[in-house]
C-alpha cells in the first residue's frame, strides 16, 4: 500500500470539511426554540352571597312597614286639619245664624260634617292598614325567630298613652319560641340583615299607630264639643223661620 502522496489528500480533505460545515448547520436548523412564559389565567369574578330562604318575604314587610312608618306625619297632619275644618265650619255656622243667613248655616254644617265622616273614613282605613303592617311584621319576626310585637289596638280602643281608664299592664310573658316555617331556616335567617332591622321598625310602627290612633280618637272628642254649635245654629234658623 502506497502513502497518500498523490493529488488524492487534498480531495479528501476538502470533502471532510464540507461535512462538518454541513452538520453545524443542520445542528442550528434543528435547534429547539425557548419556551416563553405560560398565558396568565383569566381571573373569575366571584359568585355573590345566596340570600337565606325567606328573606324576600323578610325585605318585603319591612319595606311595607318604612313606607307605612314615613306616611306617619302626612296621617297626623291630615287628622290635624279635618279637625280644623270642624271647629272653623261649626264657628261659621252659628255666625251665619246670627246675621239671619240660612244658607250660609246649611253650607257650613255640610262641610262640617263632611269633615267628620273623612275623619271617620280616614281612621277605618288606618286601623286597616296598621293592622295589615303589624300582620306581615309578626310573620316576618317569626321566620326571623324574633318575638312578635305587641297587636294594634283594635277600633274604638283607646291608644296605648291615650288619657282613657285603663288596666295596669301586666308583665310581657317570655315570648314563645317561634313555631318552624316549612323550607325556612330560621337559624341562617336570624343572621341575615333585614332580620336585624326588624325590631327598630316594630317598635317604630306600634309607636306611629298609638300616635296617630290617639289623634283620631282627640279629633272626634273635638267633634263632639262643636256639634251643639252646628245644632245651635241650625236650631236658631228653625225658630226664624
Amino acid at each position: 500500500m502506497g502513502t497518500m502522496t498523490d493529488g488524492r489528500w487534498p480531495g479528501i480533505a476538502l470533502a471532510l470539511l464540507l461535512a462538518s460545515c454541513s452538520g453545524e448547520k443542520r445542528s442550528e436548523t434543528t435547534a429547539v426554540a425557548p419556551v416563553g412564559p405560560a398565558p396568565a389565567a383569566t381571573p373569575v369574578a366571584p359568585l355573590a352571597p345566596t340570600k337565606p330562604v325567606g328573606s324576600d318575604a323578610v325585605d318585603a314587610a319591612l319595606t311595607a312597614a318604612k313606607d307605612f312608618n314615613a306616611k306617619a306625619l302626612t296621617d297626623l297632619a291630615g287628622v290635624e286639619s279635618a279637625e280644623k275644618r270642624v271647629r272653623d265650619q261649626a264657628n261659621r255656622a252659628l255666625e251665619a245664624a246670627r246675621r239671619g243667613d240660612g244658607a250660609r248655616v246649611t253650607a257650613a254644617r255640610t262641610a262640617a260634617e263632611a269633615a267628620h265622616k273623612s275623619l271617620v273614613d280616614g281612621q277605618a282605613a288606618f286601623q286597616t292598614a296598621a293592622a295589615e303592617q303589624q300582620v306581615a311584621l309578626d310573620m316576618a319576626a317569626t321566620m326571623c325567630g324574633l318575638p312578635v310585637a305587641t297587636p294594634a289596638p283594635a277600633p274604638g280602643a283607646p291608644a296605648p298613652g291615650a288619657p282613657a281608664p285603663a288596666k295596669p299592664a301586666t308583665p310581657a310573658a317570655t315570648p314563645a319560641p317561634a313555631p318552624a316555617i316549612a323550607g325556612v331556616d330560621t337559624a341562617a335567617l336570624a343572621a341575615y340583615e333585614g332580620c336585624l332591622a326588624l325590631p327598630a321598625e316594630q317598635a317604630l310602627l306600634a309607636q306611629n299607630v298609638a300616635a296617630v290612633t290617639g289623634r283620631y280618637q282627640a279629633a272626634e272628642a273635638a267633634y263632639r264639643l262643636e256639634r251643639p254649635k252646628l245644632e245651635e245654629a241650625a236650631a236658631t234658623m228653625a225658630l226664624g223661620r
